[in-house]
């Protein structure tokens, strides 16, 4: 089983003396295909309280608190919004307004 949640990080040092913070996490297509897959066959389920409506990746999460986002706080409408602006689509969950 592949965890998913396991950012790479490293510190790059820079001719300047600065450093830079490199963090990459591996996503699978089988990660994506099922994400895929759900966002497609949500269109034929009825949703009661609670709708899955996205997988966050642990670097897509960490990247945005970096921006000075709050993703902890982000409502589902906000994190729809914030996937689509930033061209992350693939880690819709549904095709339902949100």
């Amino acid at each position: 089983m592949t965890a998913y949640n396991t950012v790479r990080t490293d510190l790059i040092g820079q001719d300047d003396g600065s450093l830079v913070i490199y963090r990459e996490q591996d996503i699978s297509d089988d990660f994506l295909d099922t994400l895929r897959s759900e966002r497609l066959a949500s269109r034929n389920v009825r949703e009661r309280e609670y709708m899955k409506v996205a997988s966050v990746p642990a670097a897509v999460f960490d990247l945005w608190h970096a921006q000075g986002l709050d993703p902890w706080n982000m409502d589902a409408r906000e994190v729809v919004a914030r996937l689509r602006k930033d061209g992350l689509e693939d880690f819709l969950a549904t095709t339902k307004e949100v």
